[in-house]
């Protein structure tokens, strides 16, 4: 009988520790350390996303009937799918709101060396959407941050 009481005991107290570091948490940006913490069922389920993107406007000369998001741009950029290109992107996004205009101009003459057509008339945008009705319909809000145009090629 005294084994199960100190069992008891210590199943009670490793339970409350558990607890206790459960709790301690929430003070974590994620709010979870997965597996033994994972409180939520999809706790961190993107809400509506704003997100930086380039859209084609003018390649070699022809003017595009739509605009074109980069990424859907097959026919006319080599690497549309490029990690590094959406993080170029993602900073030059920032960097425009922000309005460091050395830090735009270096992004862009990365971006329109490497990835983009050359010469072309770009814009770079803002995409909001939220992710379940992107994924089903297709449909986003486009805001229109910035337009350039590269005619120099630069490789």
């Amino acid at each position: 009988m005294a084994a199960y009481r100190i069992w008891r005991a210590w199943v009670a107290l490793f339970l409350a520790g558990y607890f206790a570091l459960g709790l301690a948490t929430l003070a974590l940006p994620r709010q979870e350390v997965f597996p033994c913490y994972s409180w939520f069922l999809f706790a961190l389920v993107p809400g509506r996303e704003s997100p930086y993107a380039v859209r084609l406007l003018e390649v070699r000369g022809q003017k595009l009937a739509e605009p074109v998001l980069f990424q859907d741009a097959e026919d006319f950029v080599a690497e549309p799918h490029n990690v590094m290109a959406h993080e170029i992107v993602q900073q030059l996004g920032m960097a425009v709101e922000k309005g460091t205009m050395d830090e735009q101009v270096r992004l862009r003459r990365v971006m329109e060396k490497d990835f983009l057509p050359v010469p072309c008339r770009y814009e770079l945008v803002v995409l909001t959407y939220e992710p379940l009705t992107r994924w089903r319909t297709g449909r986003y809000d486009v805001r229109s941050l910035a337009e350039y145009s590269s005619t120099v090629d630069s490789r």
